[in-house]
């Protein structure tokens, strides 16, 4: 479709589009506003119609009152003298206050006297009926004074009604009768009620009872108006349907109008369409064909040297001054591409990257030198070349790379990064990075010709394989880690048929060699178990490090026997691992997956489960064991410690009973004498053996071995309840001691007795460092010491005791 004929579909569309929408516009909002008119008009139709009928009502109520309130009037009810006949009740009467019946009624509600003039007899007796009719009128009430009016509708017509009770001029008599005056509405006032209202206004009678006010009903023709509403009657019963009929003059009116601008609108469109049209084609679409005319040139030519000249300083000015810009942009590209071609070429022949165009449907591969070099082709021509380079593709890849390419073929890819092995002439296979893109395909989709850039990464790899090893071992034992145990168990899981066992494993005792003997023996604790279990298991086994003190090993495809044999076995090898102070011990717990633990968490858990029960079992022999390693290794480190231990523990006991200790306190005591200075087991000898002083950093170290003492307690059950008296029996009475200045009394008290049986111990007996002292100087030193080092109760209590044993000859 041409320019010409797009502008003039796109202008027509436009205005039919503004018609449509301006019309229902129109529609929506002058419309509804014509209905709000007629609506308002309604109403104040059937307000004038209400007041008009309100108007006749009043004027016979105050004639009635008159009649009825007269006294020739209330004596007639009494003697009904013809006098007051032949002058009142007479037809003239009727014409002269333009009524159409006048009706008494006695106090019993009948009929005294009525003159009904042109009445028709069947409305006179309707009209009769409803008046007196008990389902009409209401009792008579002989003290009532005021009329009451209202409408009353009898075969096809409405009629105005007044009551008035007969009563004296003063109206102080009680009334004896009841007066009913009344006139239809004639074509007179119906003539003039249709005027007044400007509309056609019927009745209609509503058959039976309790009819409720309604609200206006409102329909509309293309010219009328219908709208209705009942009204109440005298005995205030909405029993009469008032309709009228309204001509929709406005409605009409603004049709016509709307038609007449409708047709002014589309004709000048439609001449402005025109109009446009030919500005548009001697400005605009005539110079877009010399723009189309040169591009179309400059294409076959392929001169970009060309230019394009229109006169004006509009938009197709402009194009043509862009287009001229754009040949000009284009020369010097041309010129760019022959240089970053010349960049490329001179780019690869620096490098030792490959560059490879591969034509599928010849079967071709274009190479450059520099990669034929480095893997050493040997064709001379491309045809050689295509089936050699796929013979240098490491035979382990092969169906890899297939199913790549088949990747690329089927999900219609364009891009590709591949990473394979290749095979140099050397013999030697490096890894190799291809990226590329498809850049023709045949009619059925598959690729013809390939361009791709091939770059060695050998190095890279390796560093990737180093950094993957990494990341999935643990540093201190180079076993497996938790993460790579992880991904094995994931793998497990989604081999429904996989059998394997997962054997849990705790090594005991490790936070206790941490807290005694530091870290590092931890770490070499962790080693020596993890390097047994290396020499244990089969190669197939995988064993990893789970977390501190925690192994996995997952053995597949095994029977039971052989888990069995594997855990005593590794058992046995931590057994009788020996440079630590404490004896090496492993509680470990198996399982297998089976139909109740499928799942490899749930096959861990059992294993866990199993693993704690293990080391419940062995956890009262491994902490006697421990405890009895410990005094060992005491000993061990300095030949004078068991003999100092048992002395203080002896002592201390009898020291003890004399301050009257329970008996669970003397227990205490006595394994606090034994164990006070187990924390030298984490001092090293040079220090511990040294004959010479200490110096001042030697001297915090040896200060050290309460803190390591306390924490070997608290890391021992059998031992945490003593743990708080091995950290204060260094500490002294007057708050100078070590390690926490505690004074007094906060010192507890079992470390206040050891800290004087040891004191006099240490003064009484031989050191590396030091000479023994006599018994006076001992004492007179614990003396001195009084209230000062140790607490002088004790002090008190020690020597009256050391008094008594000098005198038994146990000193």
């Amino acid at each position: 479709m041409s320019v010409k004929l797009k502008t003039l579909f796109i202008s027509t569309v436009s205005f039919l589009l503004f018609l449509t929408i301006t019309i229902c516009l129109s529609y929506l909002i002058f419309f509804r506003f014509i209905a709000n008119i007629e609506n308002t008009g309604v109403n104040n139709s059937f307000r004038t119609f209400d007041s008009i009928l309100d108007r006749e009502e009043q004027a016979i109520k105050r004639t009635s009152l008159d009649w009825a309130h007269w006294d020739d009037t209330y004596n007639f009810m009494t003697d009904k003298n013809e006098e007051y006949i032949k002058s009142n009740l007479v037809n003239q009467s009727l014409q002269q206050l333009n009524l159409g019946f006048i009706i008494l009624l006695d106090k019993n509600n009948k009929i005294f006297y009525e003159i009904d003039g042109d009445i028709k007899d069947r409305e006179r007796n309707i009209l009769i009926d409803k008046i007196t009719n008990i389902r009409y009128r209401k009792f008579f009430n002989p003290d009532r004074i005021d009329a009451e009016t209202g409408t009353i509708y009898a075969y096809d017509r409405l009629f105005i009604v007044s009551e008035a009770p007969i009563t004296t001029s003063d109206e102080k008599a009680r009334s004896n009768g009841t007066l009913i005056m009344g006139r239809y509405v004639d074509k007179d006032l119906m003539s003039y009620i249709d005027k007044t209202c400007k509309a056609n206004i019927s009745f209609k009678g509503l058959p039976g009872n309790g009819h409720s006010l309604s609200e206006i009903s409102i329909s509309r023709s293309y010219d009328n108006i219908n709208a209705s509403r009942n009204t109440k009657d005298i005995n205030e019963e909405s029993s009469i349907l008032v309709s009228m009929s309204i001509e929709r003059d406005a409605q009409i009116l603004a049709i016509n109008y709307l038609k007449v601008f409708g047709l002014l609108y589309i004709a000048a469109v439609i001449m402005i369409l025109l109009l446009n049209n030919r500005i548009l084609d001697k400005y605009v679409l005539k110079r877009l064909k010399v723009l189309d005319d040169f591009i179309e040139r400059v294409r076959k030519t392929k001169d970009t040297s060309l230019r394009l000249i229109l006169e004006g300083n509009d938009e197709l000015s402009k194009i043509a001054g862009s287009t001229n810009n754009m040949l000009a942009e284009l020369a010097v590209a041309n010129n760019d591409v022959k240089e970053m071609d010349e960049r490329f070429r001179l780019i690869m022949e620096a490098t030792k990257d490959g560059y490879l165009d591969l034509d599928l449907a010849a079967k071709k591969l274009y190479l450059n030198k520099e990669w034929k070099q480095e893997l050493g082709y040997s064709s001379k021509d491309e045809s050689g070349l295509f089936y050699e380079h796929f013979s240098k593709i490491h035979p382990e890849f092969i169906e890899y790379l297939n199913d790549n390419y088949t990747n690329i073929i089927n999900n219609n890819d364009e891009l590709f990064d591949i990473t394979y092995k290749m095979i140099k002439d050397t013999g030697e296979i490096i890894w190799v990075s291809e990226r590329g893109r498809i850049v023709n395909r045949d009619s059925s989709g598959k690729p013809t010709r390939i361009l791709s850039i091939v770059m060695d990464i050998t190095e890279r790899k390796k560093y990737e394989e180093e950094i993957l090893f990494l990341s999935y071992s643990d540093k201190l034992t180079g076993l497996n880690n938790r993460a790579y145990m992880e991904k094995q168990f994931e793998e497990l899981d989604k081999d429904k048929y996989s059998s394997y066992f997962i054997i849990m494993g705790d090594v005991n005792g490790l936070k206790l060699i941490n807290d005694a003997l530091g870290h590092k023996m931890g770490d070499k604790l962790i080693y020596n178990v993890s390097n047994e279990m290396k020499k244990i298991c089969d190669y197939k086994d995988v064993i990893s490090r789970w977390s501190g003190d925690e192994f996995i090993i997952l053995i597949r495809d095994r029977e039971k026997y052989y888990v069995e044999n594997l855990i005593a076995k590794i058992k046995q090898a931590c057994d009788s691992i020996k440079d630590f102070p404490i004896s090496i011990s492993i509680a470990l717990g198996y399982a297998e997956k089976d139909d109740d633990n499928k799942e490899s968490e749930a096959v861990m858990s059992v294993a866990e489960k199993r693993m704690y029960r293990n080391k419940l079992i062995e956890k009262k022999s491994t902490r006697n064991a421990i405890t009895s390693s410990l005094l060992r290794t005491l000993h061990e480190k300095h030949s004078e410690t068991e003999e100092h231990t048992m002395r203080i523990k002896n002592m201390s006991f009898k020291l003890g009973k004399r301050l009257g200790l329970s008996q669970d306190k003397l227990d205490e005591l006595e394994l606090l004498g034994l164990l006070h200075d187990i924390g030298k087991i984490g001092i090293p000898e040079q220090i511990l053996l040294k004959p010479a002083k200490l110096t001042d950093e030697e001297w915090v170290i040896m200060k050290s071995h309460t803190e390591i003492g306390y924490r070997i307690a608290k890391s021992t059950l059998e031992l945490s309840h003593i743990a708080d008296e091995i950290l204060s029996h260094h500490e002294r009475y007057d708050g100078t001691g070590y390690p926490n200045g505690l004074k007094g009394e906060d010192i507890p008290l079992l470390a206040r007795i050891i800290n004087v049986v040891d004191s006099f111990d240490v003064m009484t007996h031989k050191r590396e460092y030091k000479s023994a002292k006599d018994m006076n100087y001992a004492i007179e030193e614990l003396k001195r010491c009084s209230s000062t080092q140790f607490d002088p109760y004790i002090v008190a209590e020690f020597l009256k005791l050391l008094q008594e044993d000098n005198k038994g000859g146990q000193l």
